[in-house]
């Protein structure tokens, strides 16, 4: 996970937008927005990006977002 990628998809691009550029991605194999080389590192910044700006539409500053997002995560893989 690299934080200052998704924080940046996150705050230049809506959710809808996000969930689009990983379907096309799924679909067409061509990254819309290229973050990484790796495709599942690809893909997972599409859709950890999506998530964060969840919480930033719902008000949250986007280090307090990142933050809440980060515990998500982090009980999810322990």
């Amino acid at each position: 996970m690299d934080v200052k990628i998704i924080k940046d998809l996150a705050q230049k691009y809506t959710v809808d937008e996000l969930n689009k550029f990983a379907d096309e991605f799924e679909a067409t194999g061509v990254a819309p927005i290229k973050t990484q080389d790796d495709p599942g590192d690809q893909m997972s910044d599409y859709l950890q990006a999506a998530e964060l700006r969840v919480y930033i539409d719902k008000g949250l500053p986007v280090n307090e977002a990142l933050r809440e997002f980060s515990k998500r995560v982090r009980g999810v893989l322990t």
